[in-house]
């Protein structure tokens, strides 16, 4: 990935990242660390992304709650970015040409929407959507670069 060049981080990078003992948890600490928090790669995440990392933390607590939401509030170089009628007309018709799930199409739409061209994600399903409905956009799968 070239340095400063904005990337979009779907859920399952987060997830990874945060959770720590996953098998792509290093893959993603590498993204999130090495390159977003030193300001390398600025990233971008969905409205979407937050409401799935924020699931376990609520059964969990305030505390995990209070982490998690630190986090995706004040990580440097981190963005959310809301879903509008723009991102959410793209993600219909993402659908339309795909298999992808709601959440996922929300997602990439996102990036679409943003302008970002590369996309880290864990999602095998991904590949070819992409290819079909989003080819401006390359995907990273964190499982390609596992183990480090």
């Amino acid at each position: 990935m070239p340095p400063n060049t904005e990337i979009l981080l779907d859920t399952s990078v987060v997830l990874a990242y945060l959770n720590a003992g996953e098998a792509a948890s290093p893959a993603a600490t590498v993204v999130i660390d090495d390159f977003v928090r030193t300001g390398r790669n600025r990233a971008t995440i969905s409205a979407v992304s937050v409401a799935e990392t924020l699931v376990r933390p609520f059964d969990a607590g305030p505390a995990a709650l209070g982490i998690v939401d630190a986090f995706l509030l004040h990580f440097p170089n981190l963005t959310v970015t809301s879903i509008d009628y723009a991102i959410a007309r793209e993600a219909a018709r993402l659908r339309a040409r795909t298999s992808l799930k709601t959440p996922d199409a929300l997602i990439i739409a996102t990036a679409l929407g943003a302008g970002i061209g590369i996309v880290i994600a864990n999602d095998a399903k991904w590949a070819s959507a992409i290819a079909d409905a989003a080819p401006a956009v390359t995907l990273c799968h964190l499982d390609a670069h596992v183990p480090l």
